[in-house]
């Protein structure tokens, strides 16, 4: 008995475990986003590749001023020489030594030394430019990169909250037609139907069932790819927040929404004006135009540096401080030939500064290709969404007379299924249609460069 008891015991705390190990987080579209801006790959590396620029400049400013460095030294010197004549003071003669001669001495040595340019084409001054330059563009990219991010973020949210629609127009077709199959219980009980059609109807909860496991699949699927590009823990379940954006958007809200967008020139302008990716391809150029500058101002200019050193050296450390040197001086440079390697880096930040303006133009052009594409997707969608529901109104009818028409022995249970089928396709088309369009308005704001969160 009480090893059942404990059995039993075991089971339960297992249980509260694995519920404990899968408990759901719910789950909004401001902490996918924040988790995307926290974590992801390409905005934490334009962070880092910011943090670097900022030493690159300290850097620049650096070489503006004198550079100061130290050496000390110390030898020890041993020199060895064949044997010579010596002179005797005492008989005054020279006598040939039979030894070789050996001295030794030490040398010590201290030395300060400073250098710094004068001038060289104001190449220094435009160098601090083109980097500050590199760093706005950079800013630029960051926020670029966030735009990306939350589009993509958005893109699978919505997709999360589409599924889930799917999910609850399936269950509520599914609950159809389980009611339905009761109904046609009761007539083959009764006698006015016969049992080929419960079988009939067995078959189409089955199929109801299958298409609801399908689209679960389908939630479970967008689910995982939200997390995965939001950055989140994925070994955490979630659920999704299903009230940011509202559904219940009438066709009126709809045209109202397309005209207000129906002047693709407006929309250009804006994201000329906005879009960080332009705006960082328009800094890229200032970039360009600067190192073109420095690169003719080396073939201009010469460039002069000065210096100054001082020194002390002894060979006894003690008077160090009695021989000292000082020295200032002036070093004029100029490039007469260098075998065109001057001429090279001009042609070179020439080439990349006119190569930078046809990407600026592409750019441009690609932007406006964008917006027009998003219009057509806009005005295609409403459309859609017309169509849909004039069909949905004729669907509804056509489903309510098929069900009415096999109550009273008039039509087929196939015509029943048939129309609930068709009203089914219809809800979820429309439920499909309404998100693509919400998702058609983010991604217009994207391209105008105003999508903020």
């Amino acid at each position: 008995m009480k090893s059942i008891k404990f059995f039993g015991c075991f089971t339960v705390i297992a249980m509260l475990c694995t519920n404990l190990s899968y408990s759901q987080n719910r789950l909004t579209l401001r902490d996918a986003l924040t988790s995307a801006y926290r974590n992801n790959p390409a905005i934490v590396k334009n962070q880092y590749q910011i943090e670097s620029q900022e030493s690159t400049i300290k850097t620049a400013y650096g070489d503006l001023f004198p550079t100061l460095s130290f050496n000390m030294g110390v030898s020890h010197t041993n020199q060895i020489s064949p044997p010579g004549l010596v002179f005797d003071p005492v008989t005054g003669t020279y006598t040939t030594g039979t030894e070789n001669t050996s001295n030794s001495f030490m040398n010590y040595s201290l030395n300060f030394r400073s250098d710094v340019t004068l001038f060289n084409g104001f190449n220094n001054y435009d160098r601090i430019d083109a980097e500050k330059q590199i760093q706005l563009r950079n800013r630029r990219e960051l926020e670029q990169a966030k735009q990306d991010v939350t589009v993509q973020v958005l893109s699978n949210y919505i997709s999360v909250l589409r599924n889930l629609q799917v999910v609850k127009i399936d269950s509520a077709t599914l609950e159809d037609s389980r009611v339905q199959l009761q109904a046609v219980q009761v007539y083959v009980q009764v006698g006015t139907k016969t049992l080929d059609d419960v079988y009939k109807q067995q078959v189409i909860v089955a199929q109801n069932e299958l298409a609801l496991e399908q689209a679960k699949n389908e939630v479970n699927k967008s689910i995982a790819d939200l997390s995965y590009n939001a950055n989140l823990p994925q070994n955490v379940l979630y659920t999704v927040d299903t009230t940011e954006f509202s559904t219940n958007l009438s066709n009126t809200d709809l045209e109202n929404y397309v005209t207000r967008n129906s002047n693709p020139q407006i929309l250009v302008d804006n994201a000329l004006r906005n879009r960080y990716d332009y705006k960082a391809s328009l800094e890229n150029l200032e970039v360009l135009k600067t190192n073109l500058e420095i690169a003719r101002s080396a073939l201009i200019f010469p460039t002069i540096t000065g210096f100054g050193q001082y020194g002390l050296q002894a060979n006894n450390i003690g008077d160090l401080s009695n021989s000292r040197t000082f020295t200032i001086g002036l070093n004029l440079s100029y490039p007469i030939f260098e075998g065109f390697s001057f001429e090279n880096q001009r042609e070179q930040a020439l080439i990349n500064l006119r190569s930078a303006n046809v990407d600026v133009k592409n750019l441009s052009n690609q932007i406006t290709l964008n917006i027009e594409k998003a219009l057509y997707d806009l005005r295609s969608l409403l459309k859609q969404i017309e169509i849909t529901d004039a069909s949905l109104q004729s669907a509804e009818r056509d489903r309510y007379l098929a069900e009415e028409s096999y109550k009273v022995g008039r039509g087929t249970l196939l015509e029943v299924n048939t129309a609930a089928i068709n009203y089914n396709n219809l809800l979820i088309t429309r439920s499909n249609l309404i998100y693509n369009f919400i998702f058609a308005q983010k991604q217009l704001e994207y391209y105008q460069g105003l999508l903020k969160y």
